[in-house]
């Protein structure tokens, strides 16, 4: 998400066809005209991987075991290459992938620390996301009201101190 004068503009990630479609309606019944699709998934490669679209058109995750090929793409590649602007704000909730997109946006969150909102899926990616943002420097606030170790919705801000 990235605020220009006042407005804010949002690139949104979505890997699937039939969620393509009905995100895709969505913002045109609602004449929402400030959000650019990008046909993909984020990770720390980019790609072609296999993709699970799982028992519900929000559960699906990328996995060897799929069967749907999707285009993955690297958050700092984007924005590096001026595809997309640099983020004031990027929010994850991908199923179980999240430490790959973060680590494809690590540059990004070095040098520019935007404010992430972050789900979490499974506690053994939990801890390595929780990890690689205290290691550059981000504060971690769980915002479900429960402890950080338990949280699977997190704040993360840049502590520049």
């Amino acid at each position: 998400m990235v605020s220009f004068l006042g407005f804010i503009i949002v690139f949104t990630f979505e890997p699937v066809p039939r969620n393509l479609f009905y995100l895709k309606e969505h913002l045109r019944l609602n004449r929402v005209n400030n959000v650019t699709i990008i046909e993909a998934a984020v990770s720390d490669k980019n790609g072609v991987v296999l993709f699970d679209e799982g028992p519900g058109s929000s559960m699906g995750h990328l996995s060897s075991n799929g069967k749907l090929p999707v285009r993955t793409v690297v958050l700092d590649d984007l924005i590096a290459n001026k595809e997309i602007p640099s983020p004031d704000y990027i929010k994850i909730d991908i199923e179980g992938a999240e430490f790959s997109a973060l680590s494809g946006a690590k540059s990004t969150l070095m040098e520019l620390h935007p404010i992430i909102f972050l789900a979490t899926h499974g506690g053994a990616v939990h801890q390595k996301c929780c990890y690689l943002l205290q290691s550059i420097g981000y504060h971690l606030q769980p915002i479900d009201g429960i402890d950080l170790e338990q949280s699977s919705e997190i704040l993360a801000t840049y502590n520049a101190g």
